[in-house]
């Protein structure tokens, strides 16, 4: 997640978005010629995936919009995108120790060099992974839990760089449905 800064990260989703837009615009036009609505073609569940794996790879706020839209999106968004998205709710891969181990030494200090902490995460999810440690003086097991790395700075613009994504991708509509739902 640290790779990349909000810029970064807003220009591989704006590209994820003009990618799956484009497929997603060329698919609808060629399915309308053959009487169909252009809704639900294989070309639009491939983008539709590999729009979701780029959120998930870039982890933290765009799996958590995600989340959200896959809960809501059957509203507004297309079924093969909504379908898409639900694969954000279940695990996420984690970031390697050379990632996460400078946050938990920021995070925890001198206090990190009591523990011995396993470099293989046993959990991941969107903000955060686990890692089980032991505590060098009693030995006892614990878990530590690390939010991912400069996850706070970017949750403003990684939110708008999905919006405007899916307005990219023409998945929703600009107008006043999107407005009151933005708030």
């Amino acid at each position: 997640m640290t790779r990349r800064g909000a810029f970064g990260r807003g220009l591989a989703v704006s590209v994820a978005g003009l990618r799956a837009g484009g497929a997603f615009a060329l698919d609808s036009a060629l399915s309308r010629l053959r009487g169909g609505d252009g809704q639900d073609s294989e070309l639009l569940r491939r983008e539709a995936r590999r729009f979701v794996a780029e959120l998930g790879r870039l982890k933290g706020t765009y799996v958590k919009i995600g989340q959200m839209f896959a809960l809501l999106g059957e509203h507004f968004l297309p079924p093969a995108l909504t379908e898409a998205l639900h694969e954000l709710e279940s695990a996420t891969e984690p970031l390697p120790w050379p990632e996460i181990e400078p946050a938990l030494r920021e995070a925890l200090g001198e206090r990190l060099d009591e523990l011995e902490v396993e470099p293989e995460a046993i959990a991941a999810a969107s903000l955060a992974q686990v890692h089980r440690a032991t505590i060098r003086d009693s030995g006892e097991t614990i878990v530590l839990k690390v939010q991912y790395p400069g996850l706070a700075d970017v949750i403003d613009s990684d939110f708008d760089a999905v919006v405007r994504m899916l307005l990219l991708a023409r998945w929703i509509k600009a107008g006043r449905e999107l407005d009151d739902w933005l708030g």
